[in-house]
C-alpha cells in the first residue's frame, strides 16, 4: 500500500473515531438514559476500541521508524506536552466556570480544593469527562514504550506477553472501580492498543486481507448478529468490539480513497477531541433551559458544531500562529507543536 494511501487510511479512521466520540457525547438530552438507547451502544462497541487501535497502531510504526533514536525522557517529554499538558490546563481552566455552572449540569463539582483534586486525579470527576482518554493512552503509550525496549529484537515474544497482560487487565480489572488517572480503562482498553501495536508492525500481510468488501461484510455480519443477542459474557463481547473494528478498518481502506468530502477535516481531529465538551454543553445542557426543542435538534446542533467550532479555531490558531505568540502558546498548552503548521 502506498504511503499516502496509507495516510489518508489513518486520517480517515481518526476523523471517524472523533465523529464517533462527538456523536455519542451529543445524545445527551435523548429522553430516557441515552446509554441504553441502542443506537449508543452499537457505535460504542467500537468507538474507543478504534481510538485505541489507532494509538497503538501510529505509535508502532512511529518506533519503527525512529529505533533507538529516541530516549524514555525525550518521549515522555514529548508525551507529556502532546497529552498530559492539555489535560491539566483545560481541567484547571474550567475548574472555577464548572463549579458554577453546576446548575445546569447532572453531576455538580463544589468549589474546593477537595473536588478540585478529583477533578483531576479521578477519571469518573473531571471537570470535562471526555479527557478522560488522555492519561489513560499516556500511560499506555509509557508501558509500551520500556515494553519494546525491554523485549528489544524479540517483538513477537513483546506481543506474547503484551496480549496475555492486556486480556488479564481486560477480563480481570473493572475499569470504572479503578478510576484514579483512569487505571482502570488503561487495563480494560489496553487488548486494543495490543492489536493496533500488531497491526502497524504485520501491516503488510494483514492488508492481504484487509480492504476486502467481503471481509468487511462478514465483520459487520458478526459485530451486528453478537451486538443484537444482548447479554453476552465478555468473551463475545470482545468479539463483537474486534468484530467491528475489523470492520471499520475493512471499509476505511476501501471509502478512504471516494470523494466524500472528509479531506478538509484532515489534521483537526485534535481539537475536535480536546473542545468538543464546550459546544456540548453550551448546545444542550444550556440551550436546553432557555429553548424546548425535539431531543434530536439538540443532538444534531452539538454534533456539527463541535465538529466545526474546533475546527474553525484550529484553521484560525495554525493561520495565526506564523506571526502571533499568543497563537503559538495556545496551541502549545493544547498539545500541538506550534512550528508545525497544518496546511
Amino acid at each position: 500500500m502506498a504511503q499516502a494511501q496509507r495516510i489518508r487510511f489513518i486520517s480517515f479512521l481518526q476523523i471517524l473515531g472523533v465523529i464517533l466520540v462527538i456523536l455519542g457525547h451529543s445524545l445527551h438530552e435523548y429522553p430516557g438514559d441515552f446509554h441504553q438507547f441502542w443506537f449508543y451502544r452499537m457505535f460504542q462497541t467500537v468507538r474507543m476500541p478504534l481510538f485505541v487501535f489507532i494509538s497503538g497502531f501510529l505509535f508502532m510504526i512511529s518506533m519503527m521508524k525512529k529505533g533507538d533514536s529516541v530516549s524514555f525522557v525525550g518521549f515522555v517529554k514529548n508525551k507529556t506536552q502532546r497529552l498530559l499538558l492539555p489535560y491539566f490546563f483545560l481541567a484547571v481552566v474550567t475548574f472555577v466556570p464548572r463549579s458554577l455552572m453546576s446548575g445546569y449540569a447532572d453531576d455538580a463539582i463544589t468549589m474546593d480544593i477537595s473536588s478540585f483534586l478529583e477533578s483531576i486525579f479521578f477519571s469518573d470527576r473531571l471537570t470535562i469527562v471526555f479527557l478522560w482518554f488522555l492519561p489513560v493512552i499516556f500511560t499506555m503509550l509509557c508501558i509500551a514504550f520500556l515494553g519494546l525496549r525491554l523485549f528489544k529484537d524479540k517483538v513477537a515474544i513483546f506481543f506474547l506477553v503484551g496480549g496475555i497482560l492486556a486480556l488479564t487487565g481486560y477480563f480481570g480489572v473493572n475499569q470504572w472501580s479503578w478510576t484514579f488517572l483512569g487505571i482502570g480503562r488503561v487495563a480494560g482498553l489496553s487488548i486494543f492498543f495490543i492489536i493496533g501495536m500488531a497491526y502497524g508492525y504485520w501491516r503488510h500481510k494483514i492488508d492481504m486481507l484487509l480492504g476486502k468488501w467481503w471481509l468487511g461484510g462478514i465483520c459487520a455480519a458478526l459485530w451486528l448478529m453478537l451486538f443484537y443477542i444482548g447479554d453476552i459474557p465478555d468473551m463475545f463481547r470482545l468479539i463483537c468490539s474486534l468484530a467491528g473494528l475489523a470492520m471499520l478498518i475493512s471499509f476505511s481502506l476501501i471509502v478512504c480513497e471516494w470523494p466524500l468530502g472528509w479531506r478538509h477535516l484532515e489534521g483537526y481531529n485534535y481539537m475536535m477531541y480536546l473542545l468538543s465538551w464546550f459546544t456540548c454543553v453550551a448546545s444542550q445542557q444550556i440551550l436546553h433551559h432557555f429553548t424546548d426543542f425535539p431531543w434530536w435538534v439538540y443532538t444534531l446542533i452539538a454534533l456539527v458544531t463541535s465538529i466545526y467550532i474546533p475546527w474553525s479555531i484550529g484553521k484560525i490558531l495554525h493561520k495565526s500562529s506564523k506571526n502571533c505568540m499568543i497563537s503559538r502558546k495556545i496551541l502549545f498548552l493544547l498539545g500541538y507543536n506550534p512550528n508545525k503548521y497544518v496546511n
